[in-house]
């Protein structure tokens, strides 16, 4: 990956990559158990974790270092008030705090109406489990709505800030009138960096570009969090769905990814290749 590629970007476009579906199991008697890889990843399991969802994210890119590691919405509030991270304008990247600390998601975007978020511990638009929450998917919400108390939007190390609709944004960006995340489509697909930074164990941002075009596309085992900049057993399955997929084009389906296989991922991601 460039490395001109700013921060803020490489977390959504991770964020967005996570499949949306239920990622608790239904138990008799308690309902939804919480218990998910998100959870796991994060250390404390079978809990509420909309907050860990967040903090997962950000560490999968390496970013856990400007966000605290807390599961309370209420504690990363105090958390950016101290800090000079708090504001009541949306911005990508940033943690909306729902209903005075019941849940939070990630923002993904926003207009003059909405703020567009995705997060965990949440259910689909328009289901109902409760109040619960068992899984991963997108919503929007009034950005004036009682219910939006506020953000927690952190400053990224390599200085850029995100699309903000904060006038007196304090890291330095120009307000925008909206924002909604796209996949990104490049005239020229980045260059493949080599053989060796997708061998198992391998850790790199091209590691973590892989990843994502992989998640988007949807290949081999369902989505498990981990450490991302880093090739893993997983990682290689997936691959090789890719490349049993495309059999005649990418063959041996030996999970390794030369040039081909690259670009095959980095198609299919981008919707320039049906699957």
């Amino acid at each position: 990956m460039s490395t001109a590629t700013p921060q803020w970007r490489r977390l959504v476009d991770h964020v967005m990559a996570v499949p949306e579906r239920i990622y608790e199991t239904w138990e008799p008697v308690v309902g939804w158990n919480n218990e998910t890889p998100f959870g796991e990843q994060y250390g404390w399991d079978g809990v509420a974790w909309c907050v860990m969802f967040g903090w997962d994210m950000y560490a999968d890119v390496g970013l856990d270092a400007i966000v605290p590691k807390t599961a309370s919405v209420s504690a990363f509030t105090s958390w950016a008030r101290v800090h000079g991270c708090w504001s009541q304008y949306p911005s990508v990247g940033a943690w909306v705090n729902i209903d005075n600390g019941a849940h939070t998601e990630t923002v993904t975007g926003f207009d003059a109406t909405y703020v567009y978020t995705k997060g965990g511990n949440s259910i689909a638009a328009g289901a109902s489990d409760s109040g619960q929450g068992n899984g991963v998917f997108s919503h929007r919400t009034e950005r004036r709505s009682s219910r939006v108390t506020g953000y927690l939007a952190p400053v990224f190390p390599d200085g850029i800030c995100p699309p903000t609709a904060d006038p007196n944004d304090p890291r330095g960006g120009k307000p925008a009138t909206a924002y909604r995340w796209a996949p990104a489509v490049a005239n020229v697909m980045p260059a493949f960096p080599g053989r060796g930074y997708f061998l198992l164990g391998a850790t790199s941002d091209h590691a973590l570009l892989l990843q994502t075009w992989l998640q988007r596309g949807q290949w081999g085992p369902p989505y498990r969090v981990g450490p991302s900049r880093t090739m893993t057993a997983l990682d290689l399955l997936k691959v090789q769905a890719l490349q049993q997929h495309y059999l005649a084009a990418l063959g041996p389906a030996d999970g390794k990814t030369g040039p081909k296989t690259w670009q095959y991922a980095y198609e299919v991601a981008n919707g320039l290749r049906k699957k």
